[in-house]
């Protein structure tokens, strides 16, 4: 978790914003997302893309030193976050495989060779106690966006972070958003940009997270402050 301090004490915070885009879609959801979070106050906000390649696969030109660089600086950037908020497109009812495969890779690469396999990615703990946010875009109205935030939502879940979602909003019946994340209906081409509730949604989210995560970090903050006079005294 991120530890610089801003004015009175309190840490800046640190908000990632994890994006896989193959029609710019969701690419543009993310910047409206890192407005909103950019408009909390001592929110340092980034944005890192994901790729088709898995992090493993050596890039044109790349030497083995290059790679083990480059996969330490990806891990070191999402374990540095206070706040993480994830972006895949919603296929076959999930999360693209890229992203899942991309954290299930960043999340091994604590050492080199890793430290245990692959499939036990929840054993380092990078992620505990880190807030997390979901968005999705889908082709269709029901091609399966809830169920991709639901996807991304549990992965946070078994790392130990602390999901934070929109909710329902009001009214209830007329708001077309999702209470898991933010989401955008592309298009069968996936040409259709957000809509203005779409992108208005969206910057809500990034807000959301953020402040949360401030929350979090001064709660902390507050927290370990309590605790170090409890320490002398155990001393």
């Amino acid at each position: 978790m991120n530890t610089s301090s801003t004015t009175a004490g309190a840490r800046s915070i640190n908000v990632l914003i994890v994006t896989y885009s193959r029609f710019g879609v969701l690419k543009l959801m993310s910047e409206y997302i890192a407005e909103g979070a950019r408009s909390v106050p001592g929110a340092d906000v980034h944005l890192m893309e994901v790729d088709d390649l898995p992090i493993d696969s050596l890039r044109p030109g790349e030497s083995e030193t290059d790679h083990l660089l480059r996969r330490g600086v990806l891990l070191d950037r999402i374990a540095a976050a206070d706040a993480l908020i994830v972006g895949a497109p919603a296929y076959f009812g999930s999360m693209a495989s890229p992203v899942k495969r991309f954290f299930e890779d960043c999340l091994t690469a604590a050492s080199a060779p890793p430290a245990v396999d692959r499939s036990r990615p929840w054993r380092h703990a990078v992620l505990q106690d880190t807030v997390g946010g979901a968005f999705t875009a889908s082709g269709t109205p029901h091609g399966g966006n809830e169920l991709a935030l639901h996807s991304i939502l549990t992965m946070f879940m078994h790392l130990g972070m602390i999901v934070v979602t929109p909710g329902q909003g009001q009214p209830i019946l007329s708001n077309p958003a999702a209470p898991y994340g933010a989401t955008a209906v592309s298009g069968a081409s996936g040409d259709n940009l957000p809509t203005a509730a779409e992108q208005e949604a969206a910057r809500a989210l990034g807000v959301r997270v953020a402040r949360v995560a401030t929350w979090v970090s001064l709660g902390r903050t507050e927290w370990e402050r309590n605790q170090a006079p409890n320490t002398r005294t155990a001393g």
